[in-house]
């Protein structure tokens, strides 16, 4: 089967011979575990995931269909084979091209002028009537703190943390901390809606403080990384790792794209590649990538 391409963390994270089974199968796509790594397997007409590859659109239909979960599945020589009743499918992932799936992060001053089109654009879009979570409940008041928290490291990063007050700092972290552990695992599905938010978040924290080696914004990542084991599914578990080293799906590349070069043009684009992704993890988490660039104080 061809592979059009494979994500560079996935590949690094993939031993030399490895066994599992299918995970999950879905429409276009499945995940495969193979020794605890979780890849992700999807259709060349979808954005590529960072925890995986995509197999050419043509082919896609006929592994999907031949697949179940519990199909036995090793990687040997570069090899990924999932034995099905109907079939061996082969798909040969080092023969692909690996894309480099890791976020950029924001060098010096951020570019104000994408602020009020990023504010006017993600208004636009009623992210809190397509949102899985309950609204505005408690889940409006965690979603507020992450933009608060997004804001204060702003603050430090611009002015230090000493003339921005150690109070408020804490106050800040303490509020985010609340946040993530409300809503981690909060939803229904493979992906529940709370992890969404907090990924989007996460991948927009990355890109604007991250790269000012934001010590208050790195808090958020070793929140998650205390609060998440155990509290939500396995395949938002791959990806708060995956969020945690710093990597992002496709859609989410060519979005901070867009805003890194001020193209307000494609922004509504960029922005509603992301919102078609599943049922509401699109819009779920746009609403925590809207909340790390403060248009939903």
């Amino acid at each position: 089967m061809g592979i059009t391409s494979v994500s560079d963390y996935a590949w690094g994270h993939l031993s030399q011979h490895a066994t599992g089974t299918v995970h999950s199968v879905f429409s276009s796509s499945l995940n495969v575990e193979l020794d605890g790594l979780l890849l992700h397997l999807g259709s060349s007409d979808a954005p590529l995931s960072c925890l995986g590859a995509n197999v050419d659109a043509e082919e896609m239909p006929a592994l999907v269909g031949s697949a179940v979960q519990g199909d036995r599945a090793v990687f040997r020589d570069g090899v990924l084979r999932i034995y099905s009743r109907a079939r061996v499918s082969e798909l040969e992932l080092s023969a692909a091209p690996v894309r480099c799936m890791r976020v950029p992060e924001l060098a010096g001053a951020f570019p104000n002028d994408i602020d009020a089109a990023l504010l006017r654009e993600i208004g636009a879009l009623g992210l809190a009537d397509r949102t899985g979570l309950p609204w505005p409940d408690r889940s409006r008041s965690a979603v507020s703190e992450l933009a608060r928290f997004s804001a204060m490291c702003r603050r430090v990063l611009d002015k230090g943390e000493r003339s921005c007050g150690d109070a408020q700092v804490e106050a800040a972290e303490r509020a985010m901390h609340g946040a993530v552990e409300y809503l981690v695992g909060r939803g229904l599905g493979l992906t529940p809606s709370g992890d969404d938010v907090l990924m989007g978040f996460g991948t927009a924290l990355r890109f604007l403080y991250c790269g000012g080696v934001s010590s208050m914004a790195q808090a958020f990542f070793e929140t998650v990384s205390s609060v998440v084991p155990g509290k939500t599914t396995a395949v938002s578990e791959a990806y708060y790792r995956a969020m945690g080293e710093g990597y992002a799906n496709e859609d989410y590349l060519d979005l901070l794209a867009v805003v890194r070069a001020v193209d307000e043009q494609a922004l509504p684009d960029a922005l509603a590649r992301v919102l078609e992704l599943g049922h509401t993890s699109g819009a779920d988490s746009l609403l925590g990538f809207g909340a790390a660039f403060c248009c939903l104080l």
